[in-house]
């Protein structure tokens, strides 16, 4: 495997995560008490979601998100300078 396929699988996985964490927070709705959902939504569910990408909905983020760290994989095969504030 290529370190770009490397960083296409990463983006793939991200993308995974995304999907069953919102399905654990969709339980969380379902079945949860205001406080346990709103719990839920404060804390593991904000820090998983900063730190897959930049796309959370939340003012923060991670200093090295998963995509951050894919497309970095991605950027170095192909040739390209890697710009730090690029990501």
């Amino acid at each position: 495997m290529s370190r770009f396929q490397a960083g296409e699988r990463i983006l793939e996985i991200k993308e995974e995560i995304i999907d069953l964490v919102q399905e654990a927070m969709d339980l969380m709705r379902y079945e949860g008490t205001d406080t346990e959902r709103e719990r839920a939504r404060s804390y593991w569910y904000g820090h998983i979601r900063t730190a897959l990408d930049e796309d959370s909905g939340y003012m923060g983020r991670s200093m090295c998100t998963m995509e951050d760290s894919a497309r970095e994989l991605m950027a170095e095969e192909e040739g390209e300078l890697l710009d730090e504030d690029a990501f």
